[in-house]
C-alpha cells in the first residue's frame, strides 16, 4: 500500500465507526445475560420440580377416594411455580449483569434493548413449554391421575394456543416487574425500594375498597369471572409495555 493510499483508507475506517448504529453492540447486550445460563436452568427445574409435586398431590387425592378411578379431577396452582422463579431470575439477572453493562460501556438503552429480547424469548419459550404441558395433560386425562396443572378449564377454552400465548405475555410482565425492582433497588436505594412497595400496596388495597364499595363484592368478582385467558394476556400486555417504560426510566439513572 502506497503512502498516498494508507490516509485514504484510515479516514475510511473512521467514518465506518463514526456511522456504526448505536444499536450494533444489542446482540453482545443480549448475550450478557446468557453469560449465566441459570437464568434457564433454574425455572425449567422449578416448572418441572412443582409438576411432578402436584403430580403427587393428584396420587395421594386419588388413594383417598378409594383407589384408581374417574373421580373428580384435582386442579392445582403449581404450573404459576416457574412464573415466580422467573420474576426472581429477571432480577437476579439485572442485579448481576447491568454492572458488568456499565464496565463494557454499554449505553443504558442498549442495554435495555439487549434485556428486552432475553425476557422476549424466554417468555415465548415459556409459553411453548407451558402449552405442550396442557396439551399433554388434555390427551392423557392428567397423566392418567385426573390432576391438571396447566390444562385449567379457565386456560384451555379457547385452545392450547391461547393458553401458551397468555402464559407467555404473564411471564414477560413478569420478568419486566422482577427486573424492574432490581433496577428501582439500584435507582434509589433499600429505604425507597420499601417504600415504594409499601405504597403501592396501600394504594392497591384502597383501590379495591373503593371498587368494592362501588359495585360490591359480587360486582368485583363477577369482573373476574367474566375474563378470559385472551383478556388476562391483553392486560398482561398492557402492564408489560408500561413496565418497559418504567424500567427505561428507572435505568436512564441507575448506577452500579
Amino acid at each position: 500500500m502506497s503512502a498516498e493510499t494508507r490516509p485514504s483508507t484510515t479516514s475510511s475506517i473512521t467514518q465506518q465507526a463514526v456511522h456504526r448504529s448505536p444499536y450494533a453492540r444489542v446482540p453482545a447486550a443480549f448475550r450478557l445475560h446468557l453469560v449465566n445460563r441459570q437464568i434457564i436452568w433454574i425455572p425449567l427445574i422449578v416448572f418441572g420440580g412443582a409438576w411432578a409435586l402436584s403430580l403427587g398431590i393428584g396420587l395421594w387425592a386419588q388413594r383417598l377416594d378409594g383407589g384408581p378411578g374417574p373421580g373428580d379431577p384435582v386442579y392445582t396452582g403449581s404450573g404459576q411455580a416457574a412464573l415466580w422463579c422467573l420474576a426472581f431470575m429477571a432480577a437476579y439477572s439485572g442485579s448481576h449483569t447491568f454492572p458488568f453493562a456499565l464496565a463494557l460501556s454499554f449505553s443504558r438503552r442498549v442495554y435495555l434493548l439487549g434485556t428486552l429480547l432475553v425476557f422476549v424469548l424466554i417468555a415465548i419459550c415459556y409459553g411453548i413449554v407451558f402449552g405442550a404441558a396442557a396439551a399433554v395433560e388434555q390427551a392423557t386425562d392428567g397423566l392418567g391421575l385426573h390432576t391438571y396443572s396447566h390444562a385449567l378449564p379457565f386456560l384451555v377454552a379457547d385452545g392450547i394456543w391461547v393458553a401458551g400465548l397468555a402464559a407467555a405475555v404473564v411471564a414477560l410482565m413478569l420478568m419486566l416487574i422482577g427486573f424492574g425492582a432490581s433496577m428501582l433497588y439500584r435507582r434509589f436505594g433499600v429505604l425507597v425500594f420499601w417504600l415504594v412497595l409499601l405504597v403501592l400496596t396501600v394504594l392497591i388495597v384502597v383501590a379495591v375498597l373503593l371498587t368494592v364499595q362501588t359495585v360490591g363484592w359480587d360486582g368485583l368478582w363477577g369482573w373476574f369471572d367474566r375474563q378470559t385467558a385472551l383478556s388476562a394476556a391483553g392486560w398482561s400486555g398492557l402492564v408489560a409495555v408500561v413496565m418497559a417504560g418504567v424500567d427505561y426510566g428507572l435505568i436512564r439513572r441507575a448506577t452500579a
